[in-house]
C-alpha cells in the first residue's frame, strides 16, 4: 500500500531554546486541522543545550530529524530541511512560535486561490511578551529600510498583498522554493526571507498576508538581529536587489508625496519644497536614490569597505560671505550659498556661527535649504550661539549641489518678515561630519 504524499511539510530550523521548541511542537500538533496529511522536519543547527537529547526521544513517524555537524546558519539549515521534504507545500516555521487552531487554513486558502497568484503567504504575528502586533507584512520605510508593519490591518480581506513577509512563519509551494534555488546561503541569520520573497516576486508571483491567520512569537529569540553580521546581510541584499528596491521605494514615495506631509514627516528633517513636489515621479526617484546612497555610505563606514574619499571637500565654493580677519570669521550677507561637486551623500549640513550683538535672538530665524528641494526653518535656542542644521540632506549625485542659509527677521509667531543681512558671523560649516571653512 503506497503512502500518500504529505500536503504540507513543516520545516523547523533549531538552534538551542529546547523548552520553546517543545512548547511549539505541542501547540502546532494541537492546532492542525483534522485529517491533514503532513510531515515535520526538525533541522538542528548544532545546538549546545539539551535540544539533541530531546530530539532523540521523539518517536512520531511524521517527524524527521536532520542534524548539522556544525553551525550552518538559518538559510543553510532551512535548505537542509527542504531537501528532505516531500510535501506539496512548505511551511517554514521558527521554533519560538505558539499556535492555536485556525492559523493554517487561511494561509492554505490564500495560496490555493487561483485569482491571487500567491507565491508566499505569511500571517499576523503577535508578541508573546505583551500581545502586541509585531508583523503584518514587511515594507520599505521612507528611509529605504525594511521594517515590519505593526499596525492592525483593516478587516474584510482574507488576504492582503504585501511587499515581502517574514520567514518566521510562511507558506509556499515546494516547487516554487526549489525553482528559485531555496534560500541564498550567502546570508547568515538575516535577510534570507526578504531575498526569498524578492526572488518569488521576480518570477511573477505575489506575496500575501492572511489576515485571519494569527500566531504568537517569542520575537527574535533564537537569532540576534542587531549585529555587524546583519549589516553585512543588508549590504549584500541591497547590492543584489538595488534596482528592484529603488523601483519599489520610488513607487512608495510617489504615493507619499500625494498624501499629507505628516505621513512621512518623521522620516524627513524639515519639509519638501512645493516646486520639488510638483514633479512627483522625478522627486520620488531622487529621494529613493538619496536614501539608498545614504545606506550604502553607512555600510562603507561600518563594514570598513573601500571608499572613494571626500574629493568634494577640495571643490566647495562659498558665496555670500565677507571675511572678518580680526575675528577669523566670515560675515554672512543676505544669503550664503555653498556649491559642491562630486558628493554622493551626506549625513548632515550644519551652520556654525554667532549672532551679532545688534540683533535680538528671539526675532531671528535661519532658513536652510538644499538643492531647492528641502528646507528647514531654525529658531535660535542657545542665545547668540548658532548651531543649526539639516540631518540627511537631499544630496543629488552627478550634479552640482547647492546648500544655502539665509537669516530672517520673524514676528512673535515665527513668521518670516524680511531678510536680516549682516546678522551673523560664520566660523565654519559641517557637511557629512566634515568641517568646511569659507575661503
Amino acid at each position: 500500500m503506497s503512502v500518500p504524499v504529505p500536503k504540507v511539510s513543516f520545516l523547523v530550523p533549531l538552534f538551542n531554546h529546547v523548552q520553546q521548541t517543545q512548547e511549539m511542537l505541542v501547540s502546532l500538533l494541537a492546532s492542525l486541522p483534522q485529517g491533514l496529511h503532513f510531515e515535520l522536519i526538525f533541522a538542528d543547527d548544532a545546538s549546545t543545550d539539551g535540544t539533541r537529547d530531546w530530539l532523540s526521544t521523539l518517536s512520531d513517524p511524521r517527524i524527521q530529524i536532520a542534524l548539522n555537524e556544525s553551525n550552518l546558519g538559518y538559510a543553510n539549515t532551512n535548505n537542509v530541511a527542504a531537501a528532505l521534504a516531500t510535501g506539496h507545500y512548505l511551511a517554514l516555521l521558527n521554533n519560538d512560535l505558539v499556535f492555536a487552531p485556525g492559523w493554517l487554513e487561511p494561509m492554505l486558502d490564500a495560496l490555493e486561490a487561483p485569482g491571487l497568484n500567491a507565491g508566499i503567504v505569511g500571517n499576523l504575528q503577535y508578541r508573546v511578551l505583551d500581545g502586541g502586533l509585531d508583523h503584518a507584512g514587511v515594507v520599505l520605510t521612507p528611509r529605504g529600510q525594511f521594517d515590519h508593519v505593526r499596525k492592525e490591518p483593516a478587516f474584510g480581506e482574507q488576504a492582503r498583498e504585501v511587499y515581502v513577509t517574514t520567514g518566521a512563519c510562511m507558506l509556499m509551494r515546494r516547487a516554487d522554493f526549489e525553482a528559485v534555488g531555496g534560500f541564498d546561503d550567502v546570508f547568515v541569520n538575516g535577510c534570507e526571507d526578504i531575498d526569498l520573497c524578492l526572488k518569488i516576486r521576480a518570477g511573477g508571483k505575489k506575496i500575501y498576508v492572511a489576515q485571519t491567520s494569527k500566531i504568537l512569537h517569542h520575537v527574535s529569540l533564537s537569532r540576534s538581529r542587531a549585529s555587524l553580521q546583519n549589516e553585512k546581510n543588508s549590504h549584500y541584499l541591497y547590492g543584489k536587489w538595488r534596482k528592484e528596491i529603488k523601483l519599489q521605494l520610488t513607487k512608495n514615495w510617489v504615493g507619499w508625496l500625494a498624501a499629507p506631509a505628516s505621513n512621512y514627516a518623521e522620516y524627513l528633517d524639515g519639509v519638501l519644497e512645493d516646486s520639488f513636489k510638483s514633479k512627483p515621479h522625478i522627486a520620488a526617484m531622487a529621494i529613493a536614490e538619496a536614501a539608498i546612497l545614504r545606506e550604502e555610505a553607512r555600510w562603507q563606514r561600518e563594514l570598513g569597505l573601500a571608499s572613494s574619499g571626500h574629493t568634494w571637500m577640495n571643490q566647495v565654493q562659498v558665496t555670500g560671505v565677507k571675511e572678518v580677519p580680526q575675528r577669523r570669521m566670515f560675515l554672512a550677507e543676505e544669503e550664503v550659498s555653498l556649491s559642491l561637486d562630486h558628493i554622493k551623500t551626506a549625513r548632515n549640513f550644519y551652520v556654525c556661527a554667532r549672532l551679532l550683538d545688534d540683533f535680538d535672538p528671539e526675532s531671528i530665524a535661519i532658513e536652510l535649504s538644499v538643492n531647492g528641494a528641502q528646507k528647514k526653518t531654525c529658531r535660535l535656542t542657545e542665545g547668540r550661539v548658532i548651531n543649526v542644521g539639516i540631518i540627511d540632506p537631499l544630496i543629488f549625485p552627478g550634479s552640482k549641489n547647492h546648500l544655502k542659509a539665509a537669516v530672517y527677521f520673524i514676528d512673535a509667531k515665527g513668521v518670516a518678515l524680511r531678510p536680516a543681512p549682516n546678522a551673523m558671523l560664520i566660523s565654519h560649516f559641517v557637511i557629512d561630519d566634515e568641517v568646511v571653512r569659507p575661503s
